[in-house]
Parts: structure tokens; sequence; C-alpha cells
């Protein structure tokens, strides 16, 4: 269930999108809205592929129901997935789930599209508003889908950054812990700590450098949201990354341990993503933590 990270490789290229039009990308809808609202027993299994959590192409979810749910037993894992929040699809973790489907894992699955930043579109706070929108719409249907309202949520990159920010800066009590792999969490150091490539795609996902969008760069860096109620969080990070410098990990390891929040980090000698030879060291590790942290006891 390795996942491989093309993010270096390809920032370069979008860097070049600057100054040109970026196509929508749009998502058909393979299931019928009317199968999703009426799903079936709690018995049977059910995919309800591209449904759709509002009105934009880009607003979309896959979500996987096992067999033999309940109300009490059946928690909830959310998916994110990363990109530097102008790339990337929800199919980037389609494997890991289908992996976790054939162990009959018990977890419920909610696999997460949002809005990618391009040129002056969908900027800041476009992804974090849709992955709240995307959290309100599984608990407003939890009942109907047979599942419970206790999350675990996991997000690789942008998208780790993503699941901590929601996590720590909205929860309504339905998040019981954070899977962070690769993520970030100052946004404004990390404008000095990073890649010139990252620089300019920071620039256009927040409409501004931090000297000139201060007070967005704050609002959307996790570290300023830690508090002694924030919920476990797991923080997998590489050594060697250049992209998401390990000073993002250890600064907001410093701010958990200084709030006495729970926490466990993990680190390898890589750059930005799990290396192959760790793979099933990680996902073990990561398991351990979903399995420990899901129910919030």
């Amino acid at each position: 269930m390795a996942i491989s990270f093309s993010l270096k490789n390809n920032l370069s290229a979008w860097c070049l999108l600057l100054g040109m039009a970026v196509a929508t990308v749009s998502c058909s809808k393979n299931d019928d809205v009317n199968e999703v609202n009426n799903p079936p027993a709690t018995d049977t299994a059910a995919t309800y592929l591209n449904q759709a959590y509002g009105t934009d192409a880009q607003q979309t979810m896959d979500i996987y129901l096992p067999p033999g749910r309940s109300r009490a037993a059946t928690h909830c894992l959310i998916f994110i997935h990363g990109g530097a929040w102008t790339f990337g699809d929800k199919s980037e973790f389609t494997n890991t789930i289908d992996s976790l489907r054939r162990l009959n894992t018990p977890y419920a699955c909610f696999n997460i599209n949002y809005r990618l930043a391009a040129v002056g579109k969908n900027q800041y706070p476009a992804a974090e508003d849709d992955v709240q929108s995307a959290l309100d719409y599984i608990s407003k249907n939890s009942e109907r889908f047979g599942v419970s309202a206790s999350w675990i949520l996991l997000g690789t990159s942008a998208g780790a950054h993503l699941s901590v920010l929601q996590a720590y800066k909205y929860n309504n009590g339905n998040i019981k812990g954070v899977v962070s792999l690769y993520g970030v969490y100052d946004l404004t150091k990390l404008f000095d700590q990073t890649e010139t490539a990252v620089q300019v795609i920071l620039t256009n996902v927040m409409g501004g450098i931090p000297a000139v969008k201060p007070q967005a760069y704050h609002d959307a860096s996790p570290v300023n949201y830690v508090t002694p109620q924030s919920v476990p969080v797991l923080v997998m990070y590489g050594t060697q990354d250049p992209i998401a410098p390990p000073a993002q990990a250890t600064g907001f390891i410093e701010k958990l341990k200084a709030q006495g929040v729970t926490y466990e980090q993990v680190s390898y000698p890589s750059e930005h993503g799990i290396p192959p030879a760790y793979a099933a060291d990680a996902w073990t590790k990561i398991f351990a933590f979903i399995n420990k942290y899901s129910t919030g006891k």
C-alpha cells in the first residue's frame, strides 16, 4: 500500500502554467444519486464513486461502506489527497482503500476531491472550505450510511495540511485523530524554508507572499490552532525533504509538546514521500494509530 508522491517532479511543470489558462477537471458521476440516497441494507457492502457534495465539478468524493456496518461500531477514515493544493486527485488513495477492503477492515472510507488552485482561481480558503463541506456532507448522512460519527482524517502533503487544519481549527467533536504524511504546518515559515517552486505555488494559492497576506498565512497554518484539547496526531516526515522541510514537522511537534497534545512521530531518511523500503513499516504504524484512536477513547 505504498503511496508514491510525484509532487517534486510536478512542481516545476506547474510553475510553467502561471500566466496560462488552466482547464477545469471534470468528474463524471458513476453512480446514480438515487442509489446513494437509498443505500442497501447494512449487511451489504456499497460503493459510490464521484458523489457530489457541492456544485463544482471537483467537489466530489468516493464512498466505500463495508458490510456488517453499524452506527455504533463502523468508524470512518477520511482520505485527503496531496498535490501542492494545485493538482492531484483522490485516485491517489484508490489502491490503498482497495487493499483495506480486501483485508475486510471494519472502516467506512470516504475519499475526497476538492477544488484545486489555478492561476487566480480557487485560492485560499477554497480547499479548506471544501474539506469542511465534505465533512458536513458525511456528518449529515452518517445515519443513512449506517456509520458512526467518529472519524480519522488521513492526508498526504497538501492533504495532510488540510487534514490537520480541519481537525485543529474546526473540529466539532467527530474527528478523533489525524494522520499527517509529509505535511506542512506553518505556511509563513514554510515560505522561507522551502524551494523556489513551492514559493511560487504558495504565492498563487494564498493570493500573495506572506508580507502581503500575513493574516491569510496565519489563518491557513495549523500550528496556530494547537490547544490542549487538540486531537491526537501522527506526524510522519522525511529528514531530507526539501518541499516540506523537517523543520515544519519538528516545529509543529514542539508546539504539540508545549500544549500537552498526544502525538506520535515517525521520520524516515527520505525526501517527499514514504520510501518504498519503509512502506510496510510506515503503514503498520499508520494503522496502529488509526486502530488506537478511531473510537476517541
